[in-house]
C-alpha cells in the first residue's frame, strides 16, 4: 500500500537531515582545525645575549624578506662600554642577530618616520654629538648587511651605509627615502671651509649619486 504523501515527505527531510553531519579534514565529526599561525611574542628589551643593556629608548617591529618579522631595539647603554647607543635585533624565533654600536649624544637615536621605505632598508637616525647621521639597516640572509664605518671609534666619519652629517629625504613618489649629504672642505679651516652636498639613491646593493 502506498504510504500517504505526508508520510513520504517527512520520511524523505529525516533521510536528506541526516546525512548533513560535519566532517572534518581527518575524518573526524566538528569542525576543520584552525591553521593560523600563533602571534610571535618579542621580549620588550633586548636579550643578554645582544650586549645592549640599558634604556630601550624605542623598537620596531620589521619584515625581513628572510628571517620573517623581527624586532628592532634602539638602546641607550647604561654604562656605555663598548659605546653609549646600540642598535639590537631579535627574531621571532629569538635568534639574537649582531648589535650595532653606535655614538650617540645623550638620548640622539630614533628611527626614522616611517622607518622603512619601498626598498625594505630600515633607516635610524643618531647624532654623536653636533649633526644628525643616517644609518641604513640593510637586511641580509642572516641579519643585516655591515655598515662599514671608516672608523669605528670615530662615528663623526661614515661608512658604507652610516653617513655623518646627512639627512633623509622623502620618501618620494616611488616610495623610496634618498639622503642628502653634507661634506665641509675644511678649506682654510674647517671652521671658514665650503660645504656642498649630494643626494644619494639606492641601485639595489648600496647609497650613489644619480649619474
Amino acid at each position: 500500500m502506498a504510504l500517504p504523501v505526508a508520510v513520504a515527505m517527512a520520511t524523505m527531510v529525516a533521510f536528506v537531515g541526516g546525512c548533513t553531519s560535519s566532517k572534518s579534514t581527518d575524518g573526524k565529526s566538528g569542525s576543520a582545525p584552525s591553521t593560523s599561525p600563533s602571534p610571535v611574542s618579542f621580549p620588550s628589551s633586548p636579550p643578554d645575549a645582544a650586549r645592549c643593556r640599558g634604556t630601550v629608548l624605542d623598537h620596531r617591529d620589521i619584515k625581513h624578506p628572510d628571517l620573517g618579522t623581527v624586532r628592532v631595539f634602539l638602546v641607550r647603554r647604561t654604562d656605555s662600554n663598548p659605546l653609549p647607543g646600540c642598535v639590537a635585533s631579535v627574531t621571532g624565533s629569538g635568534q639574537v642577530l649582531k648589535t650595532l654600536d653606535v655614538e650617540v649624544y645623550e638620548n640622539e637615536l630614533k628611527f626614522a618616520d616611517p622607518a622603512s621605505d619601498a626598498t625594505k632598508n630600515t633607516f635610524v637616525i643618531y647624532n654623536p654629538g653636533r649633526y644628525d647621521g643616517v644609518l641604513i639597516l640593510v637586511p641580509a640572509k642572516n641579519g643585516f648587511e655591515d655598515t662599514g664605518w671608516t672608523d669605528q671609534e670615530n662615528h663623526y666619519v661614515g661608512g658604507k651605509l652610516a653617513y655623518y652629517h646627512a639627512r633623509l629625504a622623502g620618501p618620494g613618489g616611488d616610495g623610496r627615502y634618498t639622503i642628502v649629504s653634507y661634506t665641509n672642505s675644511c678649506d682654510p679651516s674647517c671652521a671658514e671651509g665650503a660645504t656642498s652636498k649630494v643626494t644619494l639613491h639606492w641601485n639595489g646593493r648600496e647609497y650613489l649619486p644619480t649619474e
